[in-house]
């Protein structure tokens, strides 16, 4: 990744796709990644800049809001683990409204059907991690409340340590995460059981 394109990520500089719009080099710049398999939005999530977000050409970001690093880590997973409450909004809305936008699923550009949001909250990384294992990990309450608005059925999923995002807060302390996702469990649970009789 250029050096110039980190360094935009990191503080918001969205003058950098104004610079480099009207040139052809613009999804080179985008698709370029960091020796971890971090691209840009990764970078921009790990810093908090919504900024950066909301200014992505959406028409070459598609991708990059699904890839992984080597990690297994989604820009999504990067911001419920630094906590950030905008940049995780900003993607869920993204995904859902993605949805709308694709005509056909592939690796690159993720899903096409109408669980597009759901897919995207439940990628798990390579500790089989989701979103909400993470924002519980890192005691972030507000993200934790986002994604478990967004899919309840997130609480359902355990790790490879066999580590649901419950027994993470119960074991951690977080009372107030252990309440966020006891009131939204049984929903989960309803849900889970609905779709299985189907």
């Amino acid at each position: 990744m250029d050096r110039l394109v980190y360094e935009a990520a990191t503080s918001g500089d969205v003058g950098l796709f104004r610079r480099i719009k009207d040139g052809d080099e613009l999804p080179d710049v985008l698709y370029k990644k960091t020796p971890k398999d971090n691209n840009v939005l990764h970078i921009a999530a790990e810093f908090k800049q919504i900024k950066f977000f909301n200014d992505i050409p959406l028409e070459y970001g598609s991708s990059l809001f699904w890839a992984t690093n080597k990690k297994g880590d989604t820009p999504l997973h990067v911001a419920a683990k630094v906590g950030c409450v905008e940049v995780v909004e900003f993607l869920i809305e993204h995904a859902r409204k993605s949805l709308h936008h694709m005509e056909r699923g592939d690796e690159e550009r993720g899903p096409a059907d109408g669980e597009s949001q759901n897919k995207l909250l439940r990628v798990k990384n390579s500790d089989n991690d989701t979103t909400l294992h993470l924002a519980v990990r890192y005691n972030h309450d507000e993200v934790v409340i986002r994604l478990m608005e967004a899919d309840p059925q997130l609480c359902c999923f355990t790790n490879k340590a066999n580590e649901s995002p419950l027994f993470l807060a119960v074991r951690k302390g977080t009372p107030s995460i252990v309440h966020c996702i006891l009131r939204r469990t049984s929903l989960a649970f309803l849900l889970l059981f609905m779709g299985q009789t189907d």
